[in-house]
């Protein structure tokens, strides 16, 4: 279900998103190092679907790549490609984490600062959740961005294609509606989500604020797997309670009573934030902080190496 921001999000997310390759963001850029020496735009294109990438003969050692030197690259469809280790880090197949929503800034120093050891790819399509549901709006979609995202590693590799061993799905904000299409269309595919204060829905009682299960009926199903160990569900959420429909800290707390994960208070200061509530079963977890305004929403895209990110680490180790 499409929703529409707060207008105070709307301003936040036109002046801090990298949208399609615009360049501009209010997000702190990355560290000089991070941003200058391992960015690089040059010539990286995602390969066209009628011809699949061609194996070399150098598939064990790639000998212009240095040894876990990060590799970055923007590619033509202004998707952000972050390889942690390189080329080498590939080789012999990768996992995959794709983000939605948040500017490269961002999102690729923090994820680096993680240690995660799979390949990042950040994906923008606009402001809100309508414009990330409807680039995913048919299974074939889905199908056709993992299709992209291997050629491209491939290519810009020189390997042959080859499909994820696991895939992670991460998003701050409005990104969950391509979360959402993923878990619809192709949920056996997926091994984690990722959610940093962004999963609205509407009421079945406005007045007492009930929330709207049956719309997100995707994320309940993958709440349960991860309450039962099978899968990984990590929420982190502010206070902001939007009136017109349920905030993400409503949502969250929707999710872990469909998934019988028990929730208790905490007051405790993480990550420069104020944690508030916490829940977990299995390994379905979800942690709420306070803030209700712009710069509550913006920190947990700021945090989110610890509250998303190292979640995944440790799961990805077991």
């Amino acid at each position: 279900m499409r929703r529409r921001l707060p207008k105070f999000l709307v301003q936040l997310a036109t002046s801090t998103v990298l949208l399609l390759g615009a360049g501009h963001t209010s997000f702190p850029a990355a560290s000089p190092h991070l941003a200058q020496a391992a960015v690089s735009r040059a010539s990286a294109t995602e390969p066209r679907r009628s011809a699949p990438a061609k194996a070399t003969a150098a598939l064990t050692a790639p000998a212009q790549v240095e040894a876990e030197a990060p590799k970055v690259v923007l590619t033509r469809s202004a998707s952000w490609f972050v390889y942690p280790k390189g080329c080498q880090g590939v080789a012999r197949g990768f996992d995959l984490v794709i983000h939605f929503h948040g500017a490269h800034t961002t999102v690729i120093p923090r994820y680096l600062k993680s240690n995660l050891d799979a390949v990042l790819v950040i994906v923008n399509k606009g402001i809100g959740s309508g414009a990330y549901s409807d680039a995913l709006a048919l299974p074939t979609d889905v199908d056709g961005l993992v299709d992209r995202i291997e050629k491209t590693v491939a290519e810009a590799c020189g390997f042959q294609p080859v499909a994820p061993r696991k895939l992670a799905l991460s998003s701050w904000s409005a990104g969950y509606g391509a979360v959402q299409q993923f878990l619809r269309f192709r949920p056996a595919q997926v091994d984690a989500v990722l959610l940093s204060d962004g999963l609205h829905v509407g009421f079945t009682d406005e007045r007492q604020r009930k929330v709207r299960v049956s719309q997100m009926d995707e994320f309940v199903t993958f709440a349960k797997r991860a309450a039962r160990g099978e899968r990984l569900m990590a929420i982190a959420h502010s206070a902001i309670t939007p009136s017109e429909y349920a905030g993400s800290g409503e949502t969250a707390l929707a999710l872990a009573e469909q998934a019988h994960a028990p929730s208790w208070p905490v007051m405790k200061e993480r990550y420069g934030m104020t944690q508030l509530t916490a829940a977990r079963r299995g390994q379905f977890f979800v942690d709420g902080f306070a803030g209700t305004d712009k710069a509550a929403h913006a920190r947990h895209l700021y945090s989110i190496d610890h509250t998303s990110f190292a979640r995944l680490r440790e799961y990805w180790k077991r």
